[in-house]
């Protein structure tokens, strides 16, 4: 290969690194921005059951508004990609997955409006363990392109949290039905439900997360990062 053939080839290579790495790291930047749209949502459910209903659920039918944006710009973003940093259907059912998160949060809101029971009880303290599951989610999806053993120990942690809920789920409706059965007590036990089904949804987030990251053979020891010594 002479000289000048050489230099082209090279120059090509490094467009191709450079447009790729943009679009990947564009696919990531959505994905990112989607989960901290889900982050407000749930601090925004957590508000409503504080005391500030009206105003929270309105803000939070307008979060859910701009989800769908994102998801929209996920698709254009996705088909502009050269190679996508994970696999195109496992981007696009993550992005699915986020959204059904978004999207049943928003669902907590309103029903929360409806039933407008006498008492959050623990609600709130669910509402924040899920806010936690989705904050390491969105650490594990932008640590995906540079430190994907780190990207595994955030996932792990989200896993927890979503377990968490569903555990918190069962107790707190076991707790429910040992007295008796009021219009308060359902009203509660939907809520609960409701809180349990985006426990749910975040899990199966997590999986298809962690399943990209087997396709990829990358992340997978989970190992924390040597200490200093």
């Amino acid at each position: 290969m002479t000289a000048g053939r050489r230099g082209r080839v090279e120059r090509l290579r490094g467009f191709a690194r450079g447009m790729t790495g943009a679009s990947s790291t564009a696919l990531l930047a959505i994905l990112a921005s989607h989960l901290d749209a889900v982050r407000e949502g749930l601090r925004l459910a957590g508000a409503a059951v504080s005391g500030h209903e009206e105003a929270a659920t309105a803000a939070i039918e307008a979060v859910e508004h701009r989800g769908d944006e994102l998801r929209q710009d996920l698709v254009t973003a996705l088909a502009d990609c050269l190679i996508p940093p994970l696999d195109r259907e496992d981007v696009f059912r993550l992005s699915r997955a986020i959204d059904d998160v978004l999207d049943n949060t928003r669902d907590f809101a309103r029903e929360w409006a409806l039933y407008r029971p006498d008492g959050e009880r623990n609600l709130a303290l669910l509402l924040q363990v899920l806010g936690a599951g989705s904050e390491d989610l969105s650490l594990a999806v932008r640590a995906v392109a540079h430190d994907p053993d780190g990207a595994t120990l955030h996932l792990l942690a989200a896993k927890q949290r979503a377990n968490e809920v569903r555990r918190r789920f069962e107790t707190e409706v076991a707790a429910l039905l040992e007295g008796e059965v009021t219009a308060e007590v359902l009203k509660h036990r939907e809520l609960l439900r409701r809180l349990d089904v985006v426990g749910i949804r975040l899990g199966e987030a997590v999986d298809i997360l962690f399943d990209a990251l087997v396709k990829r053979g990358s992340g997978l020891t989970g190992r924390p990062p040597a200490r200093a010594r």
